[in-house]
């Protein structure tokens, strides 16, 4: 066990290695939190109107999920290119936990969701965000939140072991994106047409951005927290499931 969570650790150094050497990657995305709550907060909010709401207070929750996809998209890529680029044959002929290149990425890709939620709210505050939640809340919504992020980790990685191509990474990663704007995120999901409402409702997304909301501004909640968790617990087990057999497999052939 101790030499798995050391090889790991490597691992993941060495993803951060390759981070910092990218530091236009690294500044974008930071700077994107910023330009997406100035888009929807500004340019939409002036035309939209929720019963009840700021219109900033009512996006923001949608606005860090969508943020967290885009930033755990660009480990599905970075592990595309180790599996494609013959890095896994190297690793293979050295004494190295099989988990741990896997690990690595994950590591790597949850501490960066983690940095750019921080500037995400960072950027909520500074046009006008305000919520009221206490520390109670808080400790509730940063549970929730990195489930949420091991989750969408676990997802993406599956996504970069099974892809093809970049070309396919970018398309599948978009659907992440999809699912946000087809949930309660920018407009409640009444306001839908009928299919729509009916997937907006069922849909993961829509129960993590509800209870997010109604923890950090104080709306009354049901069992939004409870299925919020269930979905995260239930994605994370899936991804890591399915990730590692299929991380397996292609090692085996």
């Amino acid at each position: 066990m101790s030499k798995a969570i050391s090889d790991s650790y490597i691992m993941f150094k060495r993803c951060l290695i390759k981070t910092s050497r990218s530091p236009e990657a690294v500044t974008m995305a930071i700077v994107v939190p910023f330009i997406m709550m100035v888009l929807f907060g500004y340019v939409f909010g002036g035309i939209a109107s929720i019963e009840g709401f700021n219109y900033i207070n009512f996006i923001v929750p949608g606005i860090i999920l969508q943020c967290i996809c885009n930033s755990s998209a660009a480990t599905s890529l970075s592990v595309h290119n180790d599996m494609s680029k013959g890095i896994i044959d190297r690793f293979r002929s050295i004494q190295i936990a099989k988990s741990a290149f896997i690990s690595g990425h994950v590591w790597m890709s949850v501490i960066r969701s983690i940095v750019i939620t921080i500037a995400t709210f960072g950027a909520a505050f500074m046009i006008g965000f305000r919520p009221t939640a206490g520390f109670a809340e808080w400790l509730v919504i940063s549970g929730i939140l990195i489930l949420f992020i091991i989750a969408m980790t676990w997802l993406v990685v599956i996504i970069g072991l099974v892809s093809k191509d970049a070309e396919a990474i970018s398309g599948i990663n978009f659907l992440l994106v999809v699912f946000v704007f087809l949930s309660s995120a920018f407009a409640p999901p009444e306001t839908l047409p009928t299919v729509l409402r009916v997937f907006a409702k069922h849909q993961p997304m829509t129960p993590v951005i509800d209870a997010l909301r109604g923890l950090l501004l104080g709306t009354p909640l049901e069992n939004e927290i409870e299925i919020a968790l269930i979905w995260c617990i239930g994605l994370i087990v899936f991804g890591f499931v399915l990730a590692v057999h299929i991380y397996k497999s292609k090692l085996t052939k």
